[in-house]
């Protein structure tokens, strides 16, 4: 008889990070307000979907963006948006 695997939880890092529809953003957010743990969730969201950092500057710029996500987890959300390549509704040959 096969021994039956059981898959590892996640890391309690990862696991801990509120989606991103239990956030409020009507709230103003300021970076000074944040706690150590607060910060590590929104840097951990930027790296896993790069539309929170973009989203973070369209509101609050982007010196701002850089001090909360890093320059680069930024740096590399600017980069990858350039892409096009990457974005499969993205067509070089025109509309059909």
């Amino acid at each position: 008889m096969a021994p039956v695997v059981i898959p590892a939880p996640l890391p309690a890092v990862l696991a801990a990070v509120p989606d991103p529809v239990d956030v409020d953003d009507d709230l103003e957010l300021v970076l000074e307000d944040l706690t150590r743990d607060q910060v590590r969730d929104w840097r951990i969201r930027g790296m896993k979907d790069h539309q929170v950092v973009f989203d973070h500057i369209g509101r609050y710029g982007e010196p701002s963006a850089r001090r909360l996500f890093s320059h680069q987890v930024v740096d590399q959300a600017q980069h990858l948006s350039g892409l096009g390549h990457l974005d499969l509704g993205y067509a070089t040959w025109g509309q059909a």
